[in-house]
């Protein structure tokens, strides 16, 4: 009875700070959208304050709705839902508690249950599975995960900026760049992949890769259309950012529609440097990059229509470092 009292009381503590947005501050965030707007500075408030829970344009964790969609709402009512997050709940992003038998209170959104046990999805991409036996309780809350102090920790303009961020079409797609998870999306392959931040192109961290690579040819998510002239969520060029200080050579192969290419042919695979691979590939420079450099390719040109589903960062004889991977659907972005 103790421990449900102490689970009673948090959560009205949490209810109990939980109020409708005054239309004093509504007001100030709304005025803001009528100034001149930053969309780099939207993308950079995203990454530091948003997508540890929500994913858009490529970037971030989909614990939360993805934002993707978001720029087809109107801006004051996206205001509204970063004000106060838990008026309107999207459903299947409802808050669950849960209790277990040894006196641990989880916080999290269900992400799956089986007859065994549930899944909760907690923030930074965090999955956590615990036992139905070894659950006490298990509550539905009516509130958000979403912090409600962001009328306090952001600007006005940071969230105005933030959303003219979201409601830009993406023009390109981050396939990788400072996420620790996505190295548990390559799961296959002899070779080590790791994020590491003491070295690096862009961001926080880039991506080590140890002889001989690491890969999936279906990553979850990805079905990302390569076409001469791409509509809206198509693209044509890749860009990433690579070196191999002591390597013989780096590479990258992609997979298409789960395939990967067959050894024989150059198609869907880069390298530059010395190819010590049995594999046919396309060469890009004959120089190893000793040094941090960025490669953008005509995909299409290269070879055709195609449907990118997986991707193997292959290290030739030496460990190889990769950054910023993303698709483009113009070579000037």
């Amino acid at each position: 009875g103790q421990k449900n009292a102490g689970l009673a009381k948090r959560a009205r503590t949490l209810l109990a700070t939980i109020k409708p947005v005054d239309d004093a501050t509504l007001q100030r965030f709304v005025t803001a959208l009528k100034a001149k707007r930053d969309t780099d500075a939207g993308q950079a408030t995203f990454s530091q304050h948003c997508a540890t829970c929500h994913r858009a344009h490529g970037i971030g964790f989909a614990v939360g709705p993805d934002l993707t969609a978001e720029f087809r709402r109107a801006e004051e009512t996206i205001v509204r839902d970063i004000l106060a997050p838990s008026a309107v709940i999207v459903a299947g992003h409802e808050t669950y508690t849960v209790e277990t038998t040894d006196g641990r209170v989880l916080s999290g959104l269900l992400a799956g249950e089986s007859a065994a046990s549930l899944t909760l999805a907690l923030s930074g991409g965090v999955r956590l599975d615990v036992l139905r036996k070894e659950i006490r309780s298990l509550k539905s809350l009516d509130v958000s995960l979403m912090p409600e102090s962001l009328a306090v920790a952001l600007q006005p303009s940071d969230v105005a900026n933030v959303i003219a961020w979201l409601r830009q079409p993406p023009v390109r797609r981050v396939l990788f760049d400072d996420s620790p998870a996505f190295v548990d999306r390559l799961t296959e392959g002899g070779g080590t992949a790791t994020v590491v931040t003491d070295d690096r192109h862009s961001g926080s961290a880039s991506l080590r890769v140890t002889p001989l690579q690491r890969h999936s040819s279906r990553i979850p998510g990805w079905a990302f259309r390569i076409r001469e002239n791409p509509g809206p969520g198509e693209y044509r060029y890749l860009r990433l950012a690579w070196k191999a200080p002591k390597a013989a050579g780096v590479m990258v192969e992609l997979a298409d529609n789960g395939a990967w290419p067959s050894s024989g042919s150059p198609e869907r695979r880069y390298y530059s440097g010395e190819n010590s691979s049995d594999w046919q590939a396309t060469r890009v420079s004959e120089q190893r990059p000793t040094e941090w450099t960025v490669v953008t390719r005509d995909l299409w040109m290269d070879f055709g229509d195609l449907t990118l589903t997986g991707i193997a960062p292959t290290a030739l004889g030496g460990p190889v470092w990769f950054d910023r991977i993303e698709l483009l659907r113009s070579p000037e972005e």
